[in-house]
């Protein structure tokens, strides 16, 4: 255990490492003195089951998207404000997007792709204007895993796509914790490369290596956008009414990736994001009555929901200036459709559907149903889960009929679940009783980059939530 730790990890960012538990006693976040050995062997399947996973995402997204009657051209000329989606026609409204988000959804899912690119208007001969496809920027997410070591396969919990946190931990803290403790001197030492894979690195002094993946998406966005600076500014929004300082961290650190990769940012509050009518432009307005200082936002990444963010007042404004069709409006990132198709928990069912029969890539997943479905019912053993649902809120597991834990929230209101067939996670004798860890996969632009564990305690922490501790890992 390293001397003055709580400090060194406050000056590393972990800032919201103490909080203080119901009954009054003081909880710690980061676990000192426990970590986890793991042979490279085991490592490589990690990364191999990430790597896997993510292709069959992007598989399932296609099919997602296959089933929205605004995937085609005819489709999108029915017109903004024209109804044509529905449960029985679209998923995307089967699960509760907005229709008004579908087209945007599907844009920036075939960004890059010339042959689907969804041309919105034609010109005066009725001819397909002449336009390279946009780029819709996405730089990271995050695997939850159930994995229990050698001899087992990892299998797929949920994907968060859109707003996962926990990076600062798994990309700083606990690399520098190896550092200072020396517990290993394996060459790989720890499945970390996140920093590296978001600001690149050079090969050797002076040679290219990796851009990393701002230059890398910045890169592609002005080749899609010339008119863009070289160096266009990026914004970090986050949410303020996120009091403990874990929002805020999380998008300051990737602020300072991006600084760090050659980019001028600005970290501001989600409430400072506003709008002007009669220019039909996003803008970051400093602070009320200072409207007059308001600063068009060109690039912005959000922590923030996207299922939040369109069912709120402006959401329709916001997508109206994605559908620019000169491409000139606001580019966020993550893109909608992280929330829409890779983000929420209706993947689950829709990859078993897939996949669940590929003996070589079904082996990553558990079976899933929706809820009400007929399948769903032959499930004795079973996690239900609510398809926009975050930090465990709304989870039930069922073990032959009867329930084990649940954790009530306001998630699932709207009635939408899925049911998962239940893997209980592995079980540790810790410090303080038996732990349960899950493992958290990072991707940084869609590649494997390494691992932060957390851990649940008691029968509880078979629930992972945000009550759950972070611990680190080496390779042995």
């Amino acid at each position: 255990m390293r001397d003055g730790w709580r400090l060194t990890n406050y000056s590393l960012g972990l800032t919201y490492n103490d909080d203080v538990l119901p009954d009054g006693t003081t909880y710690s976040y980061w676990q000192e003195g426990t970590y986890y050995e793991f042979p490279a062997a085991e490592i490589e399947e990690l990364e191999t089951a990430t790597a896997t996973l993510y292709a069959m995402c992007l598989e399932a997204g296609d099919w997602m998207v296959r089933q929205c009657p605004r995937r085609t051209a005819e489709g999108r000329r029915e017109g903004y404000f024209t109804s044509i989606c529905n449960a029985d026609s679209c998923f995307l409204a089967r699960i509760g997007i907005p229709e008004y988000t579908h087209e945007q959804i599907i844009r920036t899912w075939f960004d890059g792709d010339a042959e689907t690119w969804t041309h919105r208007d034609k010109d005066p001969d009725g001819r397909l204007p002449t336009q390279t496809p946009d780029w819709s920027p996405t730089v990271y997410g995050r695997f939850d895993l159930w994995y229990n070591g050698a001899g087992t396969v990892p299998r797929l919990l949920e994907f968060n796509a859109q707003t996962p946190t926990s990076l600062i931990e798994a990309a700083v803290i606990q690399w520098h914790w190896m550092d200072q403790t020396g517990v290993t001197e394996h060459p790989w030492r720890q499945w970390n490369s996140i920093h590296e894979r978001l600001v690149g690195w050079e090969d050797a002094p002076g040679e290219p290596g990796d851009p990393g993946a701002w230059r890398r998406n910045i890169g592609k966005l002005r080749e899609a956008r010339p008119w863009l600076p070289e160096k266009p500014k990026i914004f970090f929004a986050y949410e303020t009414s996120e009091t403990s300082g874990e929002d805020r961290m999380n998008v300051a650190y990737l602020m300072a990736t991006a600084e760090e990769a050659g980019f001028p940012v600005e970290l501001i509050a989600m409430s400072q994001i506003g709008w002007d009518v009669a220019g039909d432009r996003v803008f970051f307005v400093p602070s009320p009555g200072q409207e007059h200082k308001a600063e068009p936002i060109d690039v912005i990444f959000m922590l923030y929901p996207w299922e939040w963010f369109w069912h709120e007042e402006g959401g329709k404004a916001f997508f109206r200036n994605m559908a620019d069709p000169q491409k000139r409006g606001t580019v966020w990132m993550e893109p909608p459709y992280k929330a829409a198709l890779l983000g929420n928990k209706a993947l689950l069912p829709v990859l078993w559907k897939l996949f669940g029969d590929d003996p070589e890539r079904g082996k990553y997943l558990l079976p899933s149903y929706f809820a009400e479905s007929s399948s769903a019912a032959s499930l004795k053993s079973y996690a239900k889960k609510p398809v926009w649902g975050r930090e465990g809120g709304s989870v039930t597991l069922v073990r032959d009929g009867a329930p084990i834990t649940e954790t009530p929230s306001e998630y699932g209101s709207d009635g939408r679940y899925v049911v998962q067939e239940l893997c209980e996670l592995p079980s540790f004798e810790g410090l303080e009783g038996t732990v349960h860890p899950v493992i958290g996969a990072w991707l940084i632009d869609g590649e494997p980059a390494g691992m932060g564990i957390r851990e649940g305690l008691g029968t509880a922490g078979l629930i992972t939530n945000n009550m759950c501790n972070f611990v680190p890992h080496v390779v042995v």
